[in-house]
Order: C-alpha cells, then sequence, then structure tokens
C-alpha cells in the first residue's frame, strides 16, 4: 500500500494530494528547486533498529576494544546508532586506513604507487 515507483513509473506518486503544490515538469528540468534536500551528513532513521533493517551483517556483538573506537569516533554530527553501525559491519575500517602516527594513509599519499 506504500506510495512509489511501480511498473517504471512513479505517477502514483505524483498525483497524490499532498504533492499537489508540486510542478513536477519544472522541477525534472531543474527550473525550480527541490521542496526537500537531505543532508548527507545526517542519517534519516529513527534508531539502529531502522537502520539495521537493510544490513546484511547479523549477530555481531560489540566488545570493550570497540567501544572505546566508537567513543574516540564520536565527533557530535554522526548520530552514535549510525556509528555503531558503521564500526559493527567494518564499513569504518574499510574507509579509516591509516599508516604509521605521522604518516599519511596509502589512499592520499601522492607517493604511494
Amino acid at each position: 500500500a506504500r506510495l512509489g515507483f511501480r511498473d517504471n513509473d512513479c505517477a502514483q506518486l505524483k498525483a497524490h494530494p499532498f504533492f499537489r503544490s508540486i510542478n513536477w515538469g519544472r522541477l525534472e528540468a531543474g527550473l525550480v528547486p527541490p521542496p526537500f534536500v537531505p543532508d548527507p551528513q545526517r542519517v534519516y532513521a529513527k534508531d539502529l533498529g531502522d537502520v539495521g533493517a537493510f544490513s546484511t551483517v547479523k549477530g555481531v556483538e560489540l566488545d570493550a576494544g570497540d567501544a572505546a573506537l566508537c567513543d574516540a569516533f564520536a565527533s557530535g554530527t554522526v548520530p552514535i546508532p549510525w556509528q555503531e553501525e558503521l564500526i559493527e559491519t567494518g564499513v569504518f575500517e574499510e574507509l579509516n586506513v591509516w599508516g604509521a602516527p605521522g604518516t599519511l594513509p596509502p589512499d592520499l599519499d601522492p607517493s604511494a604507487a
């Protein structure tokens, strides 16, 4: 019963009364700004359970070392549940490959091959 993209078309969504004020032709042509632009730095989920529904990793438990890493990673701009999900799934380690202290990581070092 959800609105959305069906049969290679989103006419049902566009026809909903909630979106009545949107001029879809002008919006799709880029002539008017979109009514909402999501912040790429935020996670639009109520809790980790909502994010976890999309995760393929199950049964992972955080230990004291993970909690310490999570505490160090806490920046205030990324919700804690999302940070825990990044650590739990291994994405954090994949995105943060660092060398010895005071050196650049391989992906940022221009002299690395």
